[in-house]
């Protein structure tokens, strides 16, 4: 994980003290509740890209052809699959 949970729970709280200054939601639970839902999902996204990663280094890996990793022809390839698998996730 790129950020610890301390980091991840005090931007989930700047999030929604945020949101709530400007008018975006009111909560009507507790806070605790939606820095909860906030840290969750975050976790969550992070673990989907983390994922992907590897799935897209192993298909990467597995190509006749063989890339050479930093070249333009890797770049394009990698972000290509990168995004395809993203948009796979992120629309279930």
């Amino acid at each position: 994980m790129r950020y610890s949970k301390g980091r991840i729970r005090h931007i989930s709280k700047k999030i929604v003290e945020i949101c709530e200054e400007n008018n975006v939601f009111d909560v009507l639970s507790s806070d605790g509740l939606v820095v909860n839902n906030i840290i969750d999902t975050i976790e969550s996204y992070f673990d989907a890209e983390d994922e992907v990663y590897e799935i897209v280094m192993n298909s990467l890996q597995k190509r006749t052809k063989k890339l050479v990793p930093g070249s333009m022809e890797w770049e394009i390839a990698f972000n290509k699959t990168y995004e395809e698998e993203m948009s796979k996730r992120l629309m279930r």
